[in-house]
């Protein structure tokens, strides 16, 4: 029989404590400390703002934090049915039932169908029948085979053209089954509730990155496949709609180019992140962030959802760019918690700034770019 869990109290002297107790086995003592250190400091104070809240387990540390941080009495309300904020009688919700966000085959095919969005998104074809139609099977390029309703790098395989229906079919089949057990793995170690895998796919074409450009070159040194995590929020609430976070996420495959398609060579998944915005963190960064602000602009004319009042999303959009960004996917829960410090104290700072924002209504919003 498996222990029961500690009950959440409602003390407000208590509950950063027990909730890190339950919830911060991916953090470490670190966060932890940190935590308990702000929530002390923050409780001396008498005149805090009470908020409840329930986020998902995957972002769970990271609010605890920032609520702390913005010297907010937090009390998780875990019984309701609802993400998001409340403060008082106004109650914000984060919305994440918009089904095309999570689902590649949908984004893509509804990207595709208006032009000043399409041309954000790489060549994309929405099943092996209509890949082999087009006739860039016979060819000599590097594409993707996607399952698309799965994230964390799950149920992604790289392959080079010339290639056979059969072969993509076979393909499809080892996709399937590494997801799966991936997926499983994470329901147990992360205690997230990933969605069951569907039949769609999307086969897309590898944008060749400055990195690969310059391993192709034979220019010296260790090259790597390199993409971008993008914070994206809006609300009905302010004034102009859609904001983009100055701050990205520049993830780096775990291995070096060598030629292969060995997935942590090809795909960015629990790869290394460096936050960036400026080009002393990342070189073109200056020539990169107007066209990203500019593709999330058209991109989410088309994909915005319609929010009810007092509603605001957070989505983490994941780009990857050769002279241009194109835009890979939409995340409507994206990963906030992170071991690494650096890249922790870079969400965090996001969330604090998101709270201001969407749910105090202050100014002090620098980090986040007004489309």
């Amino acid at each position: 029989m498996k222990p029961r869990k500690k009950p959440i109290p409602r003390d407000k002297n208590s509950f950063c404590s027990a909730a890190l107790q339950l919830l911060a086995g991916s953090q470490g003592s670190q966060v932890q400390t940190r935590s308990l250190a702000l929530q002390k400091d923050a409780a001396a104070r008498p005149d805090r703002r009470r908020i409840r809240w329930n986020m998902g387990p995957c972002q769970h540390n990271t609010w605890v934090l920032a609520l702390a941080q913005l010297d907010l009495e937090a009390e998780v309300d875990s019984l309701r049915q609802w993400r998001g904020f409340q403060i008082g009688s106004n109650c914000f919700i984060v919305r994440m039932n918009v089904e095309f966000c999570h689902d590649k085959h949908q984004l893509a095919k509804v990207l595709q169908e208006v032009p000043s969005a399409a041309g954000w998104v790489p060549e994309t074809y929405l099943s092996i029948e209509d890949f082999v139609n087009s006739g860039q099977h016979e060819g000599t390029s590097s594409w993707f085979l996607k399952i698309s309703d799965v994230d964390y790098g799950c149920g992604v395989r790289s392959f080079r053209c010339p290639v056979q229906r059969e072969e993509l079919r076979q393909l499809l089949e080892l996709s399937r089954l590494e997801a799966q057990q991936a997926l499983g793995q994470l329901r147990r170690a992360k205690g997230c509730k990933p969605r069951e895998l569907g039949d769609q796919i999307v086969i897309q074409k590898a944008i060749k990155t400055f990195g690969q450009v310059n391993y192709d070159q034979g220019f010296p040194g260790l090259h790597y496949k390199e993409d971008l995590r993008v914070y994206v929020c809006c609300s009905v609430n302010l004034p102009h709609q859609v904001f983009v976070y100055r701050r990205l996420g520049l993830r780096r495959a775990p291995k070096p180019l060598d030629g292969t398609l060995d997935r942590e060579v090809q795909c960015t998944h629990y790869g290394h992140i460096t936050p960036s915005e400026s080009v002393t963190e990342w070189p073109l960064y200056d020539v990169m962030f107007p066209q990203i602000c500019e593709a999330v602009k058209n991109v989410m004319t088309v994909v915005t959802p319609e929010l009810e009042d007092r509603c605001c999303v957070l989505l983490g959009m994941d780009f990857i760019c050769d002279d241009r960004p194109y835009l890979l996917e939409i995340n409507q829960v994206p990963r906030l918690c992170y071991d690494d410090p650096r890249v922790q104290a870079w969400t965090q700072r996001m969330a604090v700034e998101f709270l201001r924002l969407v749910v105090l209504g202050s100014v002090e919003t620098n980090g986040w770019v007004r489309l």
